[in-house]
């Protein structure tokens, strides 16, 4: 069986405002694919955040009902840190994701996240 790898980018350079609400990206349908990972960073400015940003993934089987994949991935709040994930692997039974960011205050933080889809050919 050929196979293709496909990445979805959901967050690219998005900026998490300080103190405002989180942030939810587009739905990634995973309903053809064999599974997924997801590749995830925050990255904060030259004055890190008092409370740092997070990143909850969150999975659905009818795009509907939503339930948080583990728990929150939370950054830094050191001046100039990059936080980051590498291919963390979603259940081949994940037909739906997205992810949700934000819950930083007093700096902004920069977020970047691509799911990469296991699909045939």
């Amino acid at each position: 069986m050929a196979s293709t790898k496909t990445a979805t980018a959901l967050f690219n350079t998005t900026t998490l405002t300080a103190d405002a609400g989180d942030t939810t990206s587009s739905v990634v349908s995973l309903v053809d694919g064999y599974g997924a990972a997801a590749f995830l960073k925050l990255e904060n400015g030259a004055t890190g955040p008092t409370i740092a940003a997070q990143i909850q993934i969150e999975l659905s089987g009818d795009n509907t009902e939503w339930y948080k994949f583990g728990g929150a991935l939370v950054g830094s709040t050191a001046n100039d840190a990059i936080t980051s994930w590498a291919a963390i692997e979603i259940p081949i039974a994940a037909k739906y994701l997205r992810l949700v960011a934000g819950s930083n205050t007093d700096q902004d933080v920069t977020a970047d996240a691509d799911v990469v889809e296991l699909e045939k050919v």
